[in-house]
């Protein structure tokens, strides 16, 4: 397959950065009173799914373990953006579930000091991935969505009988102070299905040229345009083939509706 997606977005800020170790133990700790349910096998903090999740049976809960922690300075005060991920457990046969279609977890927690002491102010999740695992922890970018608002995002892919599709995946606050979340599709590929349609000859060819497909989008913030609840919109600029269409850095907006981003009607890659 080749290779999909350019993501450009904004890399981490100047005013953002890794947490201090003193700070960072303090933070965990808060995070871990939260969890309160250590699985110490794993290392990790067990919670429960998404109530309207994809977790294959009622057995199954995620394993939690820190990835990212960035500090900002937010409406002028310092602000620290946490991210944990987990994997899928199967409580009652007491090993990862891996199935396929089985997701792992990403959550957000935003915290800020009161009197000198940590606190959560802001918490949220995902379910995202694959084989009963997010995406691996140098796949995350810590990124900024508006003037005052930061989130991480990163790319997972699910491929079924040689179709691929690759999307981002945010997590991040808005000015509600709520942690949001959008699902940008950004590529899909059916190549290691059709294979080379140029091997073939007659209807064969022409029927394989008809439904391949192999296209890639690059997504950056378009900070042009009016950001909505302090968060940018996104753009795709798509290149590739699907059927008989090319397509070369075709640009869609993806406007920010106040609590997701939202795939134009005419994006060939489609959305939620």
């Amino acid at each position: 397959m080749k290779r999909i997606i350019s993501l450009l977005l904004l890399a981490s800020p100047i005013l953002a950065s890794a947490a201090p170790d003193n700070d960072k133990a303090a933070v965990q700790a808060v995070i871990a009173k939260h969890y309160n349910r250590p699985l110490a096998a794993h290392k990790c903090q067990l919670t429960e799914p998404p109530k309207d999740g994809q977790a294959p049976s009622n057995n199954i809960m995620y394993c939690m373990k820190p990835v990212a922690d960035h500090t900002v300075t937010r409406n002028g005060k310092a602000a620290r953006y946490v991210l944990y991920t987990g994997f899928a457990y199967d409580m009652e046969q007491k090993i990862k579930q891996d199935a396929h279609a089985s997701p792992g977890l990403a959550e957000l927690f935003v915290l800020e000091k009161t009197d000198g002491k940590w606190a959560i102010k802001q918490h949220g999740r995902d379910e995202i991935g694959a084989w009963g695992e997010s995406p691996e922890n140098k796949a995350w970018k810590f990124v900024q969505v508006g003037a005052q608002n930061w989130g991480y995002v990163a790319e997972s892919s699910y491929t079924g009988q040689g179709d691929t599709t690759t999307s981002q995946n945010f997590l991040f606050t808005d000015d509600s102070n709520r942690i949001r979340k959008s699902f940008i599709l950004s590529g899909n590929d059916n190549g290691a299905y059709f294979g080379d349609c140029d091997e073939l000859k007659g209807r064969e060819k022409r029927d394989c040229k008809d439904r391949y497909t192999s296209l890639e989008a690059k997504i950056a913030f378009d900070k042009s345009r009016p950001a909505v609840s302090g968060v940018w919109a996104l753009t795709a600029k798509l290149s590739g083939v699907s059927g008989k269409k090319n397509y070369k850095n075709q640009k869609y907006i993806f406007p920010y509706n106040g609590k997701t981003h939202v795939a134009p009607k005419n994006y060939p890659l489609g959305g939620q």
